[in-house]
């Protein structure tokens, strides 16, 4: 009996199958840092419990928001840096901040995700905002981490969608301890530090060279600034770009130790704060589209000097509105 030639176009579907069958290996989006997390598909379930231990937020106060042009998802991530209950060993300042603010975009295909980070020193238009406990913040000119200072992480996202012109599909807020929490889950994160650093602010000390960070270690790259580089915090924002490279690099290795998915879901879930339709169901759906982790790209929205303030920035424009305009 003859057998028949192969068909040419059979070895690119099963290529693709090759392709959708390493994709669904993709990591659940919980981790602030990473949006990428640890659940393969076959034990979903088994992590769903976890879901009640998320805290929400409202959408009530975000007003007129800029529409939605295609089917991509626009998540803004921040991490506080609250000096409130187990977060006070790094401070007694009163209120919190976004030490970090990284806005992702992920497309409809799940391919080419981008993070734009938003310098916190941005001199943006902040909108008037409902205050957590009552009242109202007016509307001001400011730097962009003191939307959340203010009021809160829904006027952090409203800030964001007014300042950019960006529809933010999804909130996410994770603090210090949390991120801690996350990083002694995977067993640490191995991350290359370019030069040796001793920054007793940050509660830092580290050798040159690559090496594994524990949590401690890990929170203190992502916060260390003025012992590091140039001092500023576009320098500090390079680093932090990288540890979350990093972040993703370690969970995809994490993924066949089902104590450590466990231990860094239960760490990620009782330390984040998501919008009220951002669950562990919908982040896992949303991993579940993404592509090669590996090939998400970090950028940051080209600064300049802000003329009242030399330690702050503005948005170089049109730089910025193209940027941002290639997010809608």
């Amino acid at each position: 009996m003859s057998s028949h030639p192969a068909h040419p176009g059979m070895g690119r579907i099963e290529a693709r199958r090759r392709q959708l069958r390493r994709r669904r290996r993709v990591w659940l989006a919980v981790a602030a840092v990473v949006l990428l997390g640890l659940v393969p598909a076959g034990v979903y379930t088994l992590y769903a419990g976890l879901d009640g231990d998320i805290t929400h937020v409202g959408a009530e106060d975000l007003g007129p928001r800029p529409e939605k042009r295609t089917h991509a998802d626009n998540i803004l991530v921040v991490g506080s840096d609250s000096r409130a209950g187990a977060n006070s060993a790094y401070g007694h300042d009163d209120g919190a901040r976004t030490d970090t603010m990284v806005l992702f975009h992920v497309p409809a295909d799940g391919e080419k995700v981008r993070g734009v980070s938003l310098p916190r020193d941005s001199i943006v238009e902040i909108p008037s905002c409902r205050a957590p406990g009552g009242g109202t913040v007016a509307a001001r000119t400011g730097m962009i981490n003191s939307a959340f200072n203010e009021a809160g992480l829904e006027c952090a996202w409203k800030t964001v969608e007014a300042a950019t012109g960006v529809r933010v599909d999804h909130v996410l807020q994770i603090d210090f301890t949390g991120f801690k929490s996350m990083v002694d889950a995977l067993g640490g994160v191995e991350l290359t530090v370019p030069q040796a650093i001793n920054d007793p602010k940050a509660h830092l000390r580290l050798k040159a060279g690559r090496q594994k960070l524990n949590g401690e270690q890990a929170l203190g790259y992502a916060r260390a600034r003025y012992s590091v580089g140039d001092g500023s915090d576009l320098g500090r924002i390079q680093r932090q770009q990288a540890l979350m490279k990093a972040m993703a690099d370690t969970a995809k290795r994490r993924l066949s130790e089902p104590g450590k998915v466990w231990s860094f879901l239960r760490a990620a879930t009782k330390s984040v704060t998501t919008d009220g339709d951002l669950g562990l169901k919908q982040m896992f759906d949303l991993a579940m589209s993404v592509g090669d982790t590996g090939q998400v790209r970090f950028s940051t929205v080209p600064v300049e000097p802000y003329p009242d303030d030399p330690n702050r920035v503005q948005w170089t424009r049109p730089a910025a509105d193209e940027l941002f305009d290639s997010l809608r």
